[in-house]
C-alpha cells in the first residue's frame, strides 16, 4: 500500500489500513461463530432424526467437516446453548406434534453452513 506524503493523509491511510485488517479478523470470527451456532443446532436435529426419522439421512462427513471449521469438539458443540435450545424445542414439539411432522420440518429447517446436514432419502 502506498501512503501519501502529507502527514495527516499518511496517518489516515495507516488508520484505514489498520481498521480494514481488524475488520477482516472480525469477519473470520463471525464466520466461525456462525458455523458453531448453525452446526450445533443441526447436530441436535440430527441426533433426533437418527433415532426417530428413518426417512432422513444424516451427512456425517459434512458434520465432521464443519466441526473442524468450527474450532470446537463435538462435545463442546453439544454442550453449547444452540444445541440445547434446539434439543429443547424439538422435545416441546414432540409433546404435541406427530413424529412424521417433526421429521419433515427437520429436513427443511437448517440452512446456511448446515444446509444438507439432514436430508430426505
Amino acid at each position: 500500500m502506498h501512503l501519501p506524503k502529507n502527514p495527516t493523509l499518511r496517518r489516515f491511510g495507516a488508520i484505514a489500513a489498520l481498521a480494514l485488517s481488524l475488520g477482516a479478523a472480525h469477519a473470520e470470527v463471525t464466520e466461525q461463530e456462525a458455523i458453531q451456532a448453525q452446526l450445533a443446532s443441526a447436530m441436535a436435529s440430527a441426533d433426533y432424526a437418527a433415532s426417530k426419522c428413518p426417512s432422513l439421512v444424516i451427512d456425517r462427513q459434512k458434520i465432521e467437516s464443519l466441526t473442524k471449521r468450527s474450532g470446537m469438539t463435538p462435545a463442546q458443540l453439544k454442550a453449547s446453548e444452540d444445541y440445547v435450545e434446539q434439543r429443547d424445542v424439538i422435545a416441546s414439539l414432540e409433546k404435541g406434534k406427530p413424529v412424521a411432522m417433526i421429521c419433515y420440518a427437520l429436513s427443511k429447517a437448517h440452512g446456511g453452513y448446515a444446509r444438507g446436514v439432514i436430508s430426505e432419502k
